[in-house]
């Protein structure tokens, strides 16, 4: 019996003796799950960021394989001619090159989270898996390779 008193005192000891874990590390779950908040709108920003340059692609596709004129397209195309007669801004660019990347931009900050630990001189960066924000980023990184290679031979043809 005294025996068992003597270890019941020494587990007693042992566990008043242990050391709390860390919570550092709970701020930074906390400051993930403020972010995850901002994924679906983002994918949904990249989506329309997305199907716009897609819409206006298809349109020029089926106009040139039909030989249709459609209205809108036509008056679109001579919104873009005139801008760039007068060197201005040229919308198609816009809309082909930089609205995929701010789609991939925006979806790509949504997904990434950094965390600076001052005390241990460390950066933590978390990637979340967003079904929705990976088909965006991908499908935006492939129009803007796509139109980039599009460019390259253009130009060197």
């Amino acid at each position: 019996m005294n025996k068992k008193r003597i270890m019941k005192n020494n587990f007693e000891n042992k566990m008043e003796n242990l050391s709390t874990p860390n919570t550092d590390f709970v701020k930074h779950q906390e400051v993930l799950k403020i972010g995850l908040l901002n994924s679906r709108k983002s994918s949904r920003i990249g989506i329309i960021f997305i199907l716009v340059p897609i819409v206006l692609i298809v349109t020029v596709y089926l106009k040139i394989k039909l030989l249709t004129q459609w209205d809108f397209f036509v008056n679109f195309e001579d919104f873009v001619s005139k801008q760039n007669q007068t060197g201005s801004v040229n919308w198609a660019h816009i809309l082909l090159f930089v609205f995929p990347i701010l789609a991939v931009i925006i979806n790509l900050l949504s997904i990434t989270h950094f965390y600076i630990d001052k005390k241990k001189k460390e950066l933590i960066i978390t990637l979340k898996y967003q079904i929705k924000n990976m088909i965006v980023l991908l499908v935006g990184a492939a129009m803007i390779l796509g139109i980039f290679m599009y460019v390259l031979l253009l130009n060197k043809i």
